[in-house]
Formats: C-alpha cells, structure tokens, sequence
C-alpha cells in the first residue's frame, strides 16, 4: 500500500458498524446478556467460548485467543485484505474511501471493468434461458446431470454463437466498448470492428472473494472446437493465477471452513455441488499457484488437492508438492487425492455417489505419505544406495517446510526408511554444489535405528515385551525419534495385545501415522538373532531411559542458569548428575 487510510476515518467506520451484525450474518449468534456468544469460527469446540460485546464492537474467543474489531474479523474470518475488509465495511456505511493511493487509482480504473463484467454476466445468464439456439446448452447441461437451480446458483450463462452478439448488445457507445475491451470480453480488429471473446460456448462466471464478476471461463459444448475450456484474459481485474473458481460460493455455502477439496476443472466445482459437496474449488485451467495456495490457508486448515489419475494428474500433484510444502505452518493439514484412470471428480461422483466419493475424500493421502510413496516409488529400500539416494532427494524437500512437528516428523519418518537416526538425516554433509552424499553419511546409513522405533517393531512381533516396557508416560515428550509412536504402541497393546496390524494402524494417533511403516519395523526385527529378542529388548529400553535422563538433565540445566529451580527439580537434578556418574564408572 503506498498510502495510508486516515486513523480517524477507521474510527468513524466502526462506530457507524454493527459488528454484531456483521458476525452475525456469518456465524450464527445468540444472546447472552449484554453480549452474543457463539461456538468460535476459528478452532473447533462443543462449547461456546465465542464472545461478541455490541457495547464496546469488539469479539474475543476465550478458548483460543482471537479477538478483534470488525475489520479484523472479516481479514481473519472472510480472508479479505485490510484495504478490502475497510471498504467493504465503507460500502455498507455508506461512507467514501479517503484515500488517494495507488489502490485508489486502480480502484477508479477498474470500477467500470466491474460494472460491465457485472452486466456481461447478466447478459449470458439471460441468454442461456431466452436464445433461440440455447437449447443445445440446455442439453449439454442435463446430460451433465446439472439441474437449473444449481445454474443459477453458480450464473452460469450462454455466449450465442456469431461474431458480435455482447458487443451488439452491451457496446452501446465508445465508453462501453472500451470498458468490455479492458474487460477482456471484446476484441478489437483492424478497421475499427469488434468481435466478442466468448462464441458459443457455456460460460462460468469468476467470482472474487467478495462476490464480484472478474472474468469467466467457457466451454464447448461438444468433442469439436478448440479450446474446450477459454479463460478471459489478465486483465486489471483478474488474474488467473491468484483467483479460484468456486471460492466465493464454497464460502456462501458454509462460513465456517473448515476443509476445501481443490479440483482442476469449473464443471467438477458445480457437479460436486449438484451432489451436496459444497466446499470445492478450481484452479483456472493452470497449475496451483502459491498465491492460490495462501488463499485457499486463509479460508481452510486442511486442503484436499485432487487430481486426475493419469499421468498429467500425478505430474500435476508432484509439481504442487514443493509449492505446497512452505505453507504447512503449525494446525495445517494437506492430503493428496488420486483418482482412478480415466475418471475426474465430475464423472467419479455421478458413478458413485455422494457418499462414496466423500469416502474417498476422507481416505486421501496424507501429504508425508503422498511425498515418501512419490520418492520411494522406483527406489529399493533392502539396498544401501536406493536409502542414500532417498536422503538426498527427499532432504531439499523437507527443508521447504516451516521449522516445528511437521519437518521434525518427515525427518524422523526419512531416518525411519533410511535405516538411520534423525539426527543423521539431518546434518549437512556432501558436496553442496551437487548434494552427492559424502562417504562417511553413506556408512551412517548402516547405523542402527532409534531405540524407539526399536521397541515398537519387537513389541509388534513378541506381544508379551509390552509388560516390560514400563508405563508410556515414561517417556511423554521425549525428543527423539518414534518417542510418540512407542508411547501409542504401548497403550493399544496394554489395552488389546492380540489387535492386528490393520486394526493397531486405525487406532494410531494422526501424529503417529506417518510415523508408522510396518514393512520396515519387520525389518528391524529380522536383523535380530534368534534367541535374542529379550536381551535387545532391554538394551533399547535402557538406551531410551538414558535418553529420557540426558534430555531432562538438559532441560533442568539450561533452567538453572536463569535461577528458578524449585526444590524439587533441585534435587531431581541432583539425582540425575549422580546416575549419570554412576554410569561413567559402570
């Protein structure tokens, strides 16, 4: 922004804004004294901790901390930008913007591109009931399954065929041509003539996230014709590669977000909704783009990407993967939907059912499990070069993701294919100019895996060891690889230790499931000597208490320096430093 929105305007816009009424046309509200309250549209809770004060215009949340005035709640909520939620909040106030920045400017330029972007779209809606040649549209989207009311839902329209009909139409003078021009609607030629951009194809208005027209995508309505699909152009409205198709009206159908599944096509976004699936949205016929992926986190925590099932679908889902990784901040989920060859999202739920396909939806992969199934998929883990060969490609990958449990469990989920500990796959080591493993990590391959990881793959196979293991508060919070998965086997089979394999998977905590590949925990058992077992056993389970030990000595030491010990972490630190002496000596 190359201005700034007067403080004192701000002010005079939320004392002329109902905030309650703002919220309360997104979320549902109840009165509760002088105050609302409502279940928080920002986390997930059985119990109202969301509170809107009328008196004083502003909304906190007691049970995760938001709180704000009206602006705040639609940049947060609507995902709007500063600048839009203070205009949109103008707009109904009835109040002019004060400013007189670059934003302004384009705002005056592109107030007509709007208006007449607005006017087109009504234009084709009518086409597409009134045209003497619609029929064949009207066809075309019965036997798509798409019913009027979902249509009209989603303003889909009608380009007549011909050279001119819009520009006939809508050109009444030289200042509506130039708007449908910068509009990307109509083409000028040579001599002064015009001819419309879309001819003969069904139109899908492109919404904004505040509900206006900015372009639209067509289609033919047959095999013939080249493109099938016909995006309008960049212009100062649009821009393909931040706008997605459906955002607007998945929002329209459900405030409180708290998953989108993310298609390639306008047609999947508007059948899926034919069939009650209502938070779709479409990139515009190109790739997912970062900018789309920060809008579609600014509406969701979890995103579904689903793609084809043919080789473009998987090229397509492999190069989102890196776009995809530097966004995974704290309480984001992504998951990856592959569907069966030859079928889309369209063809797939008219097969199915909506049922079926929301079964699917929920079956997706994770993204840890989408990424290490992509890399290991021509690679042979039982060879030394295929797992140093894994570490260098899926390092440079991992290092996209924001630092925290994310990163630290692909790390730990790599060691775990590897054969090694975190800490291996995470050093710097090889050439940087090519990122060839260097001789001595090579040999670190051959290193044996976390004692965790260890205990868990010989409680799976010899179900009694679970008596020895000790109590999984033990080692809560343990910083090291597996510690969340060993404390998760340890409850499931103290509960039932005849479970299976499938059924002990089902009941893993989410922070445990890409944790887990039994193929390689029976490995690990396998290079185990018969007769053996037991006394392996206990080695790992005194290397992990060490562990346990060294971690919360740490812990207390780095705390003394500050001088806010209390006395009994005084004297557990006492009793640490002479276990660990008395360890030395044995």
């Amino acid at each position: 922004m190359t201005g700034q929105i007067p403080q004192s305007f701000i002010e005079e816009l939320l004392a002329r804004t109902d905030i309650a009424e703002i919220i309360g046309g997104r979320i549902s509200l109840r009165r509760a004294g002088a105050n609302f309250i409502a279940c928080c549209p920002f986390h997930q809770e059985k119990t109202a901790s969301f509170t809107v004060s009328a008196a004083k215009q502003f909304y906190h949340c007691f049970g995760c901390g938001v709180s704000g005035d009206a602006i705040q709640f639609l940049t947060e909520h609507d995902g709007l930008h500063f600048v839009e939620a203070v205009e949109t909040l103008a707009s109904r106030a009835g109040l002019a913007m004060p400013i007189e920045t670059q934003e302004s400017n384009q705002t005056a330029r592109s107030a007509p591109v709007y208006e007449i972007l607005a006017i087109a779209a009504a234009f084709y809606q009518t086409q597409l009931r009134t045209h003497a040649v619609a029929e064949k549209a009207h066809q075309y989207l019965k036997k798509r399954g798409l019913t009027g009311q979902i249509a009209k839902q989603f303003g889909l329209g009608f380009a007549p065929p011909g050279w001119d009909a819009l520009v006939k139409n809508l050109g009444t003078d030289q200042t509506r041509i130039d708007a449908l021009i910068l509009a990307g609607l109509v083409v000028k030629k040579e001599a002064g003539r015009y001819y419309d951009r879309f001819r003969d194809r069904i139109l899908f208005p492109i919404r904004d996230r505040r509900g206006r027209v900015v372009g639209f995508g067509g289609r033919v309505m047959g095999s013939e014709g080249e493109p099938k699909y016909l995006n309008s152009p960049e212009t100062l409205v649009f821009n393909k590669g931040s706008e997605l198709y459906g955002l607007y009206e998945a929002r329209l159908g459900n405030r409180a977000l708290t998953s989108l599944l993310v298609v390639e096509g306008y047609m999947d976004v508007v059948s899926l909704a034919q069939f009650g699936i209502k938070n779709v949205v479409a990139t515009l016929g190109t790739a997912v783009t970062e900018k789309q992926i920060d809008a579609l986190f600014r509406q969701a925590s979890q995103l579904i990407f689903c793609f084809d099932g043919d080789k473009a679908g998987q090229a397509a889902a492999k190069r989102a993967l890196p776009l995809i990784l530097p966004h995974m901040k704290e309480g984001r989920r992504v998951r990856f939907m592959l569907l069966p060859a030859g079928e889309d999202p369209d063809s797939l739920v008219r097969k199915l059912g909506q049922v079926a396909f929301l079964d699917r939806v929920e079956r997706a992969s994770l993204l840890s499990d989408f990424l290490f199934e992509d890399l290991t998929a021509h690679l042979d883990l039982h060879h030394l070069d295929s797992r140093a060969q894994l570490v260098t490609l899926a390092k440079p990958l991992i290092k996209l993701v924001p630092p925290g449990v994310l990163q630290q469990m692909l790390y730990d989920r790599l060691a775990e294919l590897a054969g090694v500990n975190s800490q291996v796959v995470q050093k710097k080591y090889g050439n940087k100019k090519n990122n060839i493993l260097s001789n001595r990590a090579v040999r670190e391959l051959a290193l044996p895996p976390s004692p965790a990881y260890q205990l868990v793959a010989m409680m799976l196979e010899h179900r009694e060891l679970v008596l020895k293991a000790g109590e999984s508060t033990e080692f809560r919070g343990l910083e090291i690889a597996g510690a969340n998965l060993l404390c998760a086997t340890i409850e499931i089979l103290r509960f039932d230790s005849t479970i299976g394999i499938e059924a002990f998977k089902e009941q893993l905590p989410e922070n445990c499931v890409s944790q887990f590949s039994y193929d390689a925990l029976k490995r690990i058992v396998d290079r185990i000597p018969r007769g053996g077992v037991d006394q392996e056993f206990l080695g790992a389970l005194q290397n992990l208490r060490g562990a346990a030990q060294e971690q919360a000595m740490e812990s207390l030491l780095i705390k003394a320096k500050t001088g806010v010990l209390s006395t009994d972490e005084k004297a557990q630190l006492k009793n640490l430093l002479a276990q660990r002496e008395k360890n030395r000596v044995d």
